[in-house]
């Protein structure tokens, strides 16, 4: 999270996206770690985004519940990824503390050839919407998934079509010389 807050400066105007395991939600000190952190460093929780996997979500104690209650209170905008490849449900959506649902590349991939790929996305989109949960379309490699996606209702998407990673000084370049992804 260190290093995060140190990058998050060549990237005005961008969030970052930190990786929290379930065994890191366990433990009572990650609040207020994280807290000491910001102000440590002068960064603003809403500049990270928390992401957290559907084996930690179906997983999550009260205790972690709370966890992430906390972080998101202090501002942290928290995302639950690789959505539909566990056993994470629709009522999920309801019931975790999250700002946004990252869908799982394979349900991108297959939206030109599913139906039950295309019903789950747009069904999915939908709900999301009435919670006010954004919904993320992962792995978008062609404009044709770019383009299905956005018709099944995803707002926001990530993929090799937008940018491949880069290291953080070629990114920031980018950034500085006005050719900026869509996506980091």
């Amino acid at each position: 999270f260190k290093r995060a807050c140190a990058d998050i400066g060549h990237f005005p105007g961008r969030r970052i996206s930190i990786n929290v395991s379930g065994e890191q939600l366990k433990r009572d000190e990650i609040v207020t770690m994280c807290d000491r952190i910001l102000r440590e460093t002068g960064r603003s929780a809403s500049q990270f985004i928390i992401e957290i996997t559907e084996t930690v979500a179906t997983a999550a104690t009260p205790e972690v519940l709370r966890r992430l209650e906390a972080l998101r209170g202090l501002g942290f905008h928290i995302a639950l990824d690789d959505f539909g490849t566990g056993h994470c449900g629709f009522n999920y959506l309801k019931s975790l503390p999250i700002d946004s649902v990252k869908i799982d590349r394979s349900y991108i991939r297959s939206l030109a050839h599913d139906q039950v790929a295309q019903i789950f996305v747009s069904a999915l989109a939908q709900i999301a919407r009435i919670q006010e949960i954004a919904i993320v379309a992962e792995g978008v490699e062609t404009e044709q998934e770019f383009t299905l996606a956005r018709t099944a209702g995803c707002s926001r998407f990530q993929g090799y079509f937008f940018g491949k990673p880069a290291p953080r000084d070629k990114a920031s370049a980018l950034c500085v010389a006005g050719r900026e992804p869509l996506a980091l």
